[in-house]
């Protein structure tokens, strides 16, 4: 796919445009008629301990909406370890697993139903790439299936998002540990999309509490000269306020998981993704 340089998508977005017309050539009709019930149902995992720290999740995920566009969430559980412990098999990419296949999050959008939500989305990042892309579709479909309404994850708005920027190489940052760090490399090259450099910050768990200019100085240290473009990842990142910031500075697009699951939720439902602020997704 041809690159275009970041100073020429801030000017003419078309490029953009014609690349997400493709991108999104599977939005089903249900997504793109819903103009009377344009209504998003959030489902994420319960891994904070503090009911602040899950409130500023939930208000990262609405700085990706307009105001015409309600949300209505449910939360998975998420088995909570001592800050000096793991898992019982030491292993971060295991809890993802068991995120994605417990049931949890089918349950949530049946509970969900009763609300109308239009589209629903996963907001956990890991969850979704952890099984690489069969594991990713499996989600989207079990959701899918109990629900009957479209769905789509963290995991699979970042990639749609990275191609229509015509992005190959990435450099990346994450609070991950190393386990769900390399799983994340893995997923990406399965589309097509080569991790040049990472930093993650290896926390097991209780994502949310990486202060905003922590993972803004990560994306920074991540950010090398053959990457197209910078991804922040986990949706437990709050990075709204200085995407566009981080953008200019580093001179190429940043992609973050709640950033690139709105801005695909809103193409699902039919609402063009305009934002000032959240970074070229939203500008063009």
């Amino acid at each position: 796919m041809h690159k275009v340089s970041y100073a020429a998508m801030r000017e003419d977005g078309s490029s953009i445009r014609d690349r997400c017309a493709a991108e999104f050539s599977d939005v089903t009709e249900e997504g793109q008629m819903a103009e009377n019930n344009r209504t998003l149902g959030a489902i994420y995992p319960d891994d904070m301990w503090l009911d602040y720290d899950i409130n500023r999740m939930l208000d990262e995920i609405r700085k990706y909406l307009p105001e015409q566009v309600p949300m209505v969430s449910a939360r998975t559980h998420v088995p909570m370890f001592a800050e000096d412990s793991e898992p019982a098999d030491g292993s971060s990419v295991e809890l993802g697993i068991w995120l994605a296949e417990n049931g949890d999050i089918e349950a949530a959008a049946s509970r969900l139903m009763r609300l109308k939500p239009s589209v629903f989305a996963y907001y956990c990042t890991t969850a979704s790439f952890v099984q690489g892309v069969a594991g990713d579709e499996a989600l989207k479909k079990r959701v899918e299936e109990a629900t009957g309404l479209p769905c789509t994850t963290a995991s699979t708005a970042i990639v749609k998002a990275l191609h229509c920027l015509g992005v190959k190489r990435v450099a990346t940052a994450s609070p991950y540990m190393e386990d769900v760090n390399q799983a994340l490399i893995s997923f990406l090259a399965e589309c097509d999309i080569e991790v040049v450099n990472s930093n993650p910050l290896h926390y097991l768990q209780d994502h949310g509490i990486v202060p905003p200019e922590t993972i803004r100085e990560a994306a920074r240290r991540s950010d090398v000269g053959e990457a197209d473009a910078v991804l922040i990842s986990c949706t437990g990142q709050k990075t709204a306020d200085f995407i566009s910031e981080l953008e200019e500075e580093l001179g190429k697009p940043v992609v973050t998981s709640n950033q690139a699951t709105g801005w695909q939720a809103l193409q699902m439902m039919g609402v063009e993704p305009r934002l000032p602020g959240r970074g070229i997704l939203f500008e063009n």
